[in-house]
């Protein structure tokens, strides 16, 4: 099975973001699968160390299980880019390739013209705007968020210095967990959160680990 053989569907990817499931603000499990906006693969989302707090028998996730696995950094006509590692020692991966214009690779592009480094693919999804492009392989960036607390503080009194402070403690970690549980003093991941890239993607959840994913998942 080949790589465009795996490229997650629309009409997958539609069917999981109707789910049952997601109009409750439901926990996350390890073993949940997401996406990101500009990715074509979907990814898994795994637990690095037990925190001691399962749903049937499957740790439950907190904001702070975000960290991507270990990338080589690199620079292709002065452009820096990230290469992701041979070994899955983060809570992800890869998304596959990515399709945003702001991947290091499409930037190099502009300056060396098309295809500049041979990792690409031609991306053969008629329904996207990069079909018939090169797209290259995906190195997720995440972006850091502020705080629940932090985000509380800087609504309930707006102002240059708060955000400020809101800024310089920020770090990589996912948006809208639990307002009510939390596992060692981080607050639970949730179906509603959400992680931000640094080339533009949303980085979203497809499964909760506990509900069935599809079967052509397994397949992969």
């Amino acid at each position: 099975m080949g790589v465009t053989d795996t490229i997650l569907t629309k009409d997958t990817l539609n069917k999981l973001l109707s789910s049952p499931w997601r109009s409750e603000d439901t926990y996350v499990t390890a073993g949940a699968y997401m996406h990101c906006t500009f990715g074509t693969h979907e990814e898994v989302l795994n637990k690095l160390e037990p925190n001691g707090v399962y749903i049937n028998g499957s740790p439950m996730l907190t904001v702070e299980d975000c960290a991507t696995s270990t990338s080589e950094p690199g620079t292709i006509h002065g452009i820096p880019y990230t290469k992701m590692g041979q070994e899955i020692d983060g809570n992800f991966y890869s998304f596959g390739y990515c399709r945003s214009e702001l991947h290091p690779m499409k930037l190099a592009e502009r300056v060396a013209g098309p295809k500049s480094d041979p990792s690409y693919i031609i991306d053969t999804d008629p329904t996207e705007p990069t079909c018939g492009q090169a797209i290259y392989p995906c190195a997720p960036g995440i972006m850091p968020t502020a705080s629940a607390s932090a985000q509380s503080t800087l609504m309930s009194k707006p102002s240059l210095s708060a955000l400020i402070e809101a800024l310089a403690g920020a770090k990589p970690q996912w948006t809208n967990g639990s307002p009510n549980v939390s596992i060692q003093g981080v607050p639970a991941l949730t179906s509603k959160s959400c992680l931000f890239c640094t080339c533009g993607g949303q980085i979203r959840l497809l499964t909760n680990g506990m509900d069935p994913a599809p079967p052509e998942f397994a397949v992969r």
